[in-house]
């Protein structure tokens, strides 16, 4: 069993050293997935701190998960989504696009895969075709192959059913397919794990 759905039960009885627990483990992971929808640090802590209030507050009520980084990932969207939403209308910015509509990818320097100057050279390639794509769907490709969620749990982050999500993968190799024919599957694969995102 996975240590952080241990640390959520335990947590729900009330054991605050397990929320201490969870708060270090998702809390980073939450921030770089916060940040790559949104250029504002600020907005991303307050949706952090939104939700570790609301799930400190609510203990009690909350129900154990299965997938307790699923579950926080589906309540940050939400509530990115919902601060987003706000602001937009409050500013009077254009609505008819989605407030998640921003996504780009860089390469990693940290990547083990980035060995030569051809690789890099190939990687930018994935990367520019990869900028193409919608925003849903580069971020479909980022929870399954960089967090490497289930497709059940991408569907429940997403607000989607989960043949939306195994479309939108499809559809996305089949583009940078089509885009990148000198690529093999596997190296593909392997430049959208490597990369670091950003929205």
């Amino acid at each position: 069993m996975d240590t952080s759905v241990t640390d959520w039960e335990e947590f729900l009885n009330g054991d605050m050293q397990a929320f201490g627990r969870i708060y270090a483990r998702f809390a980073p992971l939450l921030y770089n997935y916060g940040r790559k929808q949104t250029a504002s640090p600020a907005l991303v802590e307050d949706c952090i701190q939104d939700i570790f209030e609301y799930i400190l507050a609510h203990h009690r009520q909350l129900s154990p998960v299965n997938n307790v980084k699923a579950y926080l990932l589906t309540a940050y969207r939400r509530a990115l989504l919902q601060k987003l939403t706000t602001e937009r209308k409050t500013t009077n910015i254009d609505t008819s696009t989605s407030p998640l509509s921003n996504f780009e990818l860089v390469i990693s320097p940290e990547s083990q895969l980035i060995q030569s100057q051809s690789h890099l050279e190939r990687r930018r390639k994935v990367v520019h075709e990869l900028n193409i794509l919608p925003a849903r769907m580069k971020e479909v490709l980022y929870l399954r192959f960089y967090e490497n969620l289930p497709f059940e749990d991408i569907a429940a982050i997403m607000h989607i059913d989960q043949r939306s999500v195994y479309k939108m993968v499809y559809k996305a190799f089949g583009k940078l397919r089509q885009k990148l024919v000198d690529f093999p599957l596997w190296l593909l694969s392997s430049a959208i794990i490597s990369l670091s995102w950003s929205w």
